[in-house]
Order: structure tokens, then sequence, then C-alpha cells
């Protein structure tokens, strides 16, 4: 699973990625439809282009480089040179042939600039990182977190109207279009990891609650928060914590969000009673079939209570969840909750 994150000194350490097939760089008409008639061939194309960089308002430059890659071909066409031929065009229009790169809108909307034409087929690796959970979505911080190399951005402010091309610019454009189609085929070979937005929104709540417990000793505060930060997150009805007290032996209610609820629930009677006693997380699809539940209200339809345990593995509490709907719940939630919970073990 990836990473949604990587710090900058994480990725100093990661070796260098560099493109290692062949490059082409095209400064013809005729070999920008020689070309285009082989990438017409491919399925995949790792896409960037290059512009020259802007100091000072004023004129807006068109990209003077346009780069498409395979893993060992990166063609890199002089667009100033060539501009955009009929052929070259045909591939930027065909739905069939990916285009892949990272924040490519404002690419395309340079490259109209030389030509009008419809593009088809073109997939943003920033939209494809929301699937996977990636919130660092810059070429750089993609390729450290997909691939485990870094991109060398040395040649990144250059004059890449500059003709011919140094090797040292060639290959950093060639390897950017190159990363791009690298980490599209390396997510494809990963699509078991892509991300519900329900399971990111769990990843969001636990690092915020992580960040909110982290040197705060108070239970009840944390308690507090954390409750409210699962509410206003997902929206459930009731979300809120049962404390344990030893005599006798019954849940009392602490920190919530939502309306009045039970005060206090005995040791093993109605679902939070009974997680406590079994010590384990208890999912409810439909509390009406659960036997003995306690109705503290008729709009609660299904729940899920996870056990807050010391580091002694003693329960302290339970969180208790209820949802005006049915089967709301499901391991993704237990699997999430029990990680927060497991936030407050060094507390007691």
């Amino acid at each position: 699973m990836f990473v949604s994150k990587i710090e900058k000194d994480e990725l100093d350490l990661l070796p260098y990625i560099t493109f290692k097939g062949e490059i082409h760089r095209i400064s013809t008409k005729q070999k920008a439809v020689e070309a285009a008639a082989w990438l017409s061939r491919q399925p995949v194309l790792g896409f960037d282009t290059e512009t020259k960089p802007r100091f000072s308002a004023g004129k807006m430059f068109k990209p003077a480089l346009l780069q498409l890659a395979t893993k060992d071909r990166s063609y890199l066409f002089h667009l100033k040179k060539t501009g955009l031929p009929k052929e070259l065009l045909d591939v930027l229009s065909r739905a069939d042939i990916v285009k892949v790169g990272a924040a490519v809108k404002d690419d395309i909307v340079g490259l109209q600039r030389y030509e009008p034409f419809t593009p088809e087929g073109f997939v943003d690796l920033q939209d494809m990182a929301n699937d996977y959970g990636i919130v660092e979505k810059s070429v750089r911080k993609l390729s450290a977190i997909v691939l485990g190399k870094k991109v060398s951005k040395a040649q990144q402010i250059t004059n890449w109207e500059t003709f011919p091309l140094t090797g040292a610019q060639a290959l950093y454009a060639a390897t950017d279009a190159y990363v791009c189609y690298k980490i599209y085929n390396t997510f494809l070979q990963h699509g078991e990891e892509i991300k519900s937005p329900r399971q990111r929104m769990y990843e969001e709540v636990l690092e915020q609650a992580t960040a909110l417990l982290h040197d705060e000793p108070d239970v009840i505060a944390n308690m507090a928060n954390v409750s409210a930060l699962i509410k206003n997150t997902f929206g459930f009805w009731w979300v809120g914590f049962y404390c344990v007290q030893e005599n006798p032996p019954q849940l009392v209610l602490g920190p919530f969000q939502g309306p009045t609820a039970c005060t206090r629930i005995p040791y093993g009677r109605g679902v939070c009673g009974t997680a406590w006693e079994k010590q384990e997380t208890i999912i409810v699809p439909d509390v009406d079939k659960f036997p003995g539940h306690i109705a503290c209200s008729a709009r609660s339809q299904s729940e899920i209570v996870v056990p807050v345990f010391d580091n002694n593995g003693k329960v302290r509490a339970v969180l208790d969840i209820d949802s005006e709907k049915q089967n709301t719940f499901d391991k993704l939630d237990k699997q999430y909750l029990e990680k927060i919970t497991g936030l407050f073990k060094s507390m007691y």
C-alpha cells in the first residue's frame, strides 16, 4: 500500500530515476510525422511539455517542447520548428491511446495555442493518486511514493526554446515523460489498493486524531475531540464514549455528539455492555435483531461498538456509534475505529 505523503528528508535519501532508452529529438515536420506513425501504435504514452520560464508578468510563452515516451523510447518535439502536424494531432485526439501526465489540463491548453484539437485519452496522475489515498501529487513526490525514486529538477528552470537542447536538458525532458509512464503502469499493477472515498475519510480522521491526542494526557478531553471529529466527518447520528465503572460494573455516559442518550448501561447488557464483556468490536446491521438491545432511541437502526483498551489489555471504555440507517457499518469501519481507539492506550 502506498503512503499518503513523504517527507523531504526521506525523499532526499532516494536514488535518482533516469530514462535509459532511446531519446529522439524531433526538429522537422517530416520527422514529426514519422514519429507520430510509431507513437500511434502504442497503447500508453507518458506525456509532458516544457515551456520557457517566465520571470515577470507579461507575455505567455507557448510550450517549447512536447514529450511522449514509452518504457524504452522518448520523443522530444521542438514545437517551434515542427508545429503540430495532423498526424501528431491524431495521436493527441485518439481515445484508444492513453496519454498520461500530471496536471495535464494546463499542458493541453498550451498545445491548443498551436492548433485547435479535441483531447481524448488523457489521464491525469493527480486524479489517480486520489484513488490510492496519496495526497502529495507533484511528479517528484509521486515518483518517490510510487516508484521509490526521486526525479532530478536540475534542468527545470532553463530556456526550453534553446536549439539544440543540451544533453542534460534532453535527458531531463525524456525522463519526465518516462516517469509519468512508469507511475501509471505501477498504479495499474496495484489496482487492488485503490482506496474508496470512505477509506480516505477514515485515514484523514486517523491522522487528525493522532495530532489532536499527541501530548494531551486528559482522556475526557480527547474523547470529546474524537467524538466531534468522527461526527463532523461522517455525519453519523450518534457518536460517543461510555466509560467503565467498576463498582457496580457498568458503563457511564462520557463525551458524545448527538441527542441525549442512556446514562448507564450494565455489564453484559445491550451492544455496549456485550462489547465490554466479550472485549471485542461488535457490528450490528439491524439493532432490532440484536438480543437484549437497549433502545435509547427508536431512530437508531444500526450500530458499531469498539472497546477502548489500556496498555494492559483491560477495557476502560467503549466507543459507540449509531446510524439512522441499517447496514451502515462493516469491516472498514471496524479496522479504522480500532486504530482510533488504540490511540487511547497510553493514557490510562
